[in-house]
């Protein structure tokens, strides 16, 4: 038995797929990094918006890391991601 609704799995897969590859990292995000792409889908934030709000938010990381080629996770993104859907919305 699965502990993640299969409903959920398409959109939890988009992003975690979106973001390990940006990122060059990894074969799994967090648990916190689940939860909070869980909570994007809840309030209906499309799938392509916070992936491009990832993206964003990713460059201007890698932009102003000191350690080039340092791990980030999306809940160190969060911030910026969150700016992008506000921004979006006001469109």
């Amino acid at each position: 038995m699965s502990l993640i609704d299969k409903d959920r799995l398409s959109y939890l897969t988009r992003v975690e797929q979106f973001f390990l590859a940006l990122t060059d990292s990894g074969l799994a995000l967090s648990a916190n990094d689940y939860h909070l792409i869980s909570q994007w889908e809840d309030r209906g934030v499309p799938v392509q918006r916070v992936c491009r709000g990832i993206e964003k938010a990713f460059v201007e990381f890698q932009r102003q890391s000191r350690r080039p080629g340092g791990k980030v996770s999306i809940g160190q993104l969060k911030e910026s991601v969150e700016s992008e859907i506000d921004r979006s919305d006001r469109i």
